[in-house]
């Protein structure tokens, strides 16, 4: 079973409505056969001291994970995402872009060929719903 780790950007997002759309996008994935994780998992359990320490606990989840699924909901830049990416880049782990197609304004497509191009929301979750990466 091939496992996926879910990076987006948090820090000026509602909590709240991204964990509801990650119940969604776990759904959907699992439905695969993908075992998922992200660290929106953790949220408001007060588990790091500091927010270096969340990207800490990133790199390692990246480590025992087979695929790094990027959301890139806005041209929003996030320091923390930006590093998540550029370890799994480090690591030549698989990474797959789900990037909404308003976003021009970055160079996140030149990394990989695992492109997907979304509208909305719901666009999003049909087009993991047809994801099949080996």
């Amino acid at each position: 079973m091939k496992k996926i780790f879910i990076g987006q950007a948090v820090t000026g997002h509602d909590i709240n409505s991204l964990q509801k759309e990650m119940e969604k996008i776990y759904s959907v994935l699992k439905q695969k056969g993908y075992s998922v994780y992200s660290t929106l998992e953790e949220e408001g359990k007060n588990i790091f001291k500091k927010a270096g320490d969340w990207v800490i606990h990133a790199f390692k989840q990246i480590d025992n994970h087979d695929i790094f699924l990027v959301i890139v909901r806005t041209e929003h830049r996030s320091e923390g995402l930006l590093m998540e990416i550029g370890y799994a880049i480090s690591k030549e782990k698989k990474i797959v872009l789900a990037i909404n197609e308003s976003v021009k304004n970055t160079y996140l497509r030149d990394f990989t060929k695992n492109i997907i191009e979304w509208k909305d929301f719901e666009d999003l979750l049909n087009k993991l719903s047809k994801l099949t990466l080996k």
